[in-house]
């Protein structure tokens, strides 16, 4: 009796061992949400408990994540209903539960914004874009079970997504884990979609919002397609079966952003295409190796519950907008004034900020849960990782190929680095790209990174250029000083940093701009709100007040900025006519020319 016992219980754990944690998820279009039911199979009697997600993977700020879930209601096998308490903001217990299987039936709402929301398109209400992490609950301990996932979408709209189908119904993929599934965002609605094949693996562009049809087609296929080959040359292959770029388009303007994912990407383009849009795709791409595979120990399993902590964001965000620029170089697609525009541009963004002198890389990337009232950002702790990275990936690269004659450079380090957490492999330690670094440009790089990473301080770029046979030429320009830069907050709104001379004592890392100038940008479309905030520093004048209303916590507060008179170093990036053979040598091997392969 006791052994049949022990059978019939082995066939039971066993049944749910096998069993997959089933998804399927409703667009509604009439009332913005999608109705979301989750069965979650249950081996024996217990509590069961599901939690949302408090932050996005790629996007380091805090939320409330419960706040995307409504009518939660739970039902067991038989179909009665279950109780369920709510803990936490995030967190829902269901306190008994009985052998089969767990429904949990609740919404989300598609107006989420922002990457991390539910979904995209609170104006254009032609398409939606689901974002995983604020649409799918998880069961707390469970998430690296098997999930599938069924999209019931309007008739005749497509189902985007980059995770492989099920021989089931139409619209169901399959995901080996809960992160796989959150990762891999979905498109559909009256979207517009180009494919290309690489190396065998097909490759879709989907264009949805309202500049889709104003957007050059052919070109952003042809950038997309450039970008999948230079960057799967550089690393030797693809890590993916199939890619999704989930392009929201904008009519005109300037700009973007986006947010990486294991498969695909989502990117929000202007129509306008520019030279800086073939760098954003490159980023982002560059994301599939470096985030997604190349990673910190921390970024995968993932805790949902709160930011991850780790120093190497200089490295993860930094280090890829360093790629993404040399790359295009190095494959055709930029010349060489562009890529030492891009050495410039991020000199002045460090030097424009005063925290470049009492915050390293490492700290920048360390704290960045500090930032914004504590919520976190996706730019770093008082400075910009993006831009500290960048100028520390061009220091070690020069270093690691000046102390070894040209033989390596931060290429090794990379590929070492992927081939260590490739395959699922567990992520890198905090000491590992340092050990590396080490590793291929000698013991005098352990002092050198510790300078440029680990110490807050000016960045030795002159000298790096010395040593390429390349210098830069400097010299003031009188500019009108604001004492402040404004950006996008990926917590919502457009936030304020680098603060300084004029600004200092009456802004703050964490105020949110609601109007400028009397121009309330409160609730505005993003795009509308950055160009409001951008018209205003543009037209600065020296002695006119900048009037601002800003959000500090709960309260509205009055900030006026007079502007004024300042000088600042305006560098170009030239050939030193004194470099040694030499020097010229290692120069030209650092910006050598490739042809990727397109096969």
């Amino acid at each position: 009796m006791r052994r049949l016992l022990f059978a019939s219980l082995a066939c039971i754990w066993t049944a749910s061992a096998m069993a997959e944690i089933d998804y399927r998820v409703k667009v509604n279009t009439t009332d913005h949400r999608f109705e979301v039911t989750m069965s979650v199979p249950v081996a024996a009697a217990g509590p069961l408990t599901v939690q949302i997600p408090n932050w996005a993977p790629g996007a380091y700020f805090q939320r409330d994540g419960g706040q995307s879930v409504h009518d939660l209601a739970v039902t067991d096998a038989s179909g009665a209903a279950l109780a369920v308490t709510h803990p936490d903001g995030s967190t829902w217990a269901i306190a008994a539960t009985a052998p089969g299987t767990v429904k949990l039936h609740y919404w989300t709402s598609t107006r989420g914004g922002g990457f991390g929301g539910g979904g995209r398109g609170p104006v254009d209400e032609s398409y939606v874009q689901l974002s995983g992490p604020s649409v799918y609950l998880y069961a707390v301990d469970r998430k690296k079970e098997r999930c599938k996932v069924t999209f019931d979408v309007p008739s005749g709209w497509p189902c985007l997504v980059g995770l492989d189908p099920t021989s089931g119904p139409a619209n169901t993929f399959s995901a080996p884990t809960y992160d796989v599934l959150a990762d891999n965002p979905m498109s559909t609605g009256d979207v517009k979609v180009e494919t290309y094949n690489l190396r065998g693996k097909t490759h879709t562009i989907v264009l949805e919002g309202a500049g889709k049809d104003m957007i050059d087609k052919d070109l952003i296929l042809k950038n997309c397609r450039f970008v999948s080959a230079a960057e799967t040359d550089f690393f030797g292959g693809a890590p993916y079966h199939k890619y999704v770029w989930h392009f929201i388009v904008t009519p005109h303007g300037r700009g973007g952003g986006g947010l990486e994912h294991l498969s695909s990407t989502q990117i929000t383009l202007s129509s306008d295409l520019t030279p800086s849009s073939l760098s954003l795709l490159a980023h982002e791409y560059f994301h599939l190796w470096n985030v997604k595979r190349i990673r910190s120990s921390v970024l995968g399993p993932f805790d949902y519950t709160k930011l991850p902590k780790t120093g190497a964001l200089w490295w993860l965000e930094g280090v890829t907008d360093y790629y993404a620029s040399l790359l295009p170089y190095r494959y055709g697609a930029w010349t060489r004034p562009q890529f030492y525009g891009e050495i410039v541009q991020n000199m002045r963004a460090i030097q424009n900020n005063p925290a470049r002198l009492t915050v390293s890389a490492n700290d920048a990337s360390l704290r960045v849960g500090e930032a914004n009232g504590g919520r976190g950002n996706s730019n770093g702790f008082q400075i910009s990782y993006y831009n500290l990275g960048w100028l520390a990936g061009l220091c070690l690269d020069t270093e690691i190929r000046a102390q070894t004659n040209g033989k390596h450079s931060l290429d090794d380090v990379t590929h070492a680095l992927f081939n260590e957490c490739k395959n699922d492999k567990p992520g890198f330690q905090e000491g590992e790209i340092r050990k590396l670094c080490i590793k291929f440009g000698g013991p005098a790089l352990g002092p050198f990174y510790d300078s440029v990473v680990n110490q807050p301080g000016e960045k030795p770029i002159a000298e790096q250029l010395t040593k390429m046979g390349l210098k830069l030429d400097t010299h003031d320009e009188t500019f009108t000083e604001i004492g402040f830069n404004a950006a996008p907050s990926f917590g919502g709104g457009i936030g304020v940093g680098g603060i300084r001379g004029p600004a200092a004592g009456k802004l703050e890392s964490s105020d949110v701009i609601k109007s400028v100038n009397g121009t309330s940008i409160d609730g505005k479309d993003m795009r509308d709100a950055i160009g409001a905030v951008q018209t205003a520093i543009t037209g600065a004048k020296v002695g006119t007040p900048i009037e601002l209303v800003v959000k500090r916590g709960s309260a509205d507060v009055n900030v006026t900025i007079i502007p004024v008179s300042a000088k600042r170093p305006i560098h170009t990036v030239v050939v030193d006519p004194a470099a040694t053979p030499a020097q010229k040598a290692l120069g030209e091997a650092w910006l050598v020319s490739k042809t990727p392969s397109v096969q």
